[in-house]
């Protein structure tokens, strides 16, 4: 069912939250690894939140993923235990121009400006991949960051809202995907450009407006989310449901971090959206099959 396993390590794994250094690995800890700081509209739930290993199971087929998710946490009984965890289901983002953009639960096409594999080398080593200038983390050279947002959907909300409402929030039409005053999804963002009346085609308050890289100094970050639905809150009378929200990056304090604080103190997208858990972590480079080497060895065996 082509079975990924993605393994991360986050900042308590360094040193707890009283800055101790629980393992003896303090002084390895990659610059770029650190809590995110409190944001714009979190609305945190503390149960879903951190954690000092990360494992993502990826498939075609949800049983293996879940058989791969038990089986390591089998593996690790007496070590460790779940803090949280999170069922998802479809992509919000496609990675490459090869595939069509996928729809997120709001109805529509997500990630349409998202990094894709034919951009090469030279976008990923600038966004991506871990920066070498951080010497003094040489183990996670060919490896990345993973920022991980619960982000609830206030669907009923979202519902009520008219057609002209719902594109103005977030800057493109439902239909096409393409951004408003334009004709194909993926045209560049006419952000300069006014209708008659001398109001931007694409509102100030817009949510690809204020994440583009064109408003955020050239940051991208590479997107691998999936939507979610847990069921029925009882308490609100309303669909828990949303957007599991997983990125990539070479530094969330410079990449991400700033462009939450834009998102969540301006976009419209804000009335109908909650962010409720939020996490960071390394993820150390891929291992070569047969090669006797394991996931973070280079942190380890130093």
């Amino acid at each position: 069912s082509r079975l990924t396993v993605t393994i991360g390590l986050g900042p308590g794994l360094f040193a707890d939250a009283d800055g101790r250094d629980r393992l003896g690995l303090a002084s390895r800890r990659p610059v770029a690894l650190r809590a995110l700081p409190a944001l714009p509209g979190d609305e945190l739930r503390p149960e879903l939140c951190g954690g000092d290993l990360c494992v993502q199971a990826c498939a075609d087929d949800p049983q293996v993923a879940f058989h791969a998710v038990r089986n390591l946490a089998r593996a690790a009984r007496g070590v460790a235990v779940m803090r949280w965890s999170q069922l998802g289901f479809g992509r919000t983002s496609s990675t490459s121009r090869e595939q069509e953009t996928p729809r997120n639960l709001m109805g529509f096409k997500d990630g349409t400006s998202n990094i894709t594999a034919e951009e090469g080398a030279t976008v990923l080593g600038r966004h991506v991949w871990h920066d070498p200038a951080d010497a003094g983390a040489a183990w996670m050279t060919g490896g990345s960051y993973l920022v991980s947002r619960r982000i609830r959907m206030l669907i009923e909300v979202w519902d009520r809202a008219s057609l002209a409402d719902q594109e103005a929030t977030i800057g493109r039409a439902k239909a096409s995907g393409a951004p408003l005053g334009g004709t194909r999804e993926r045209e560049a963002l006419p952000l300069h450009r006014r209708d008659a009346a001398g109001r931007p085609l694409i509102p100030v308050d817009a949510h690809v407006r204020l994440a583009a890289p064109a408003s955020n100094d050239g940051v991208r970050v590479l997107r691998r989310g999936y939507s979610f639905t847990d069921g029925f809150d009882p308490q609100l009378g309303q669909l828990d449901a949303g957007l599991f929200f997983l990125a990539f990056m070479q530094d969330p304090h410079r990449q991400f971090v700033p462009l939450q604080n834009r998102l969540g103190a301006h976009d419209a997208l804000n009335e109908y959206i909650k962010h409720v858990s939020s996490a960071v972590f390394a993820v150390p480079p891929g291992v070569p099959d047969r090669s006797g080497r394991f996931v973070g060895d280079g942190l380890f065996r130093a």
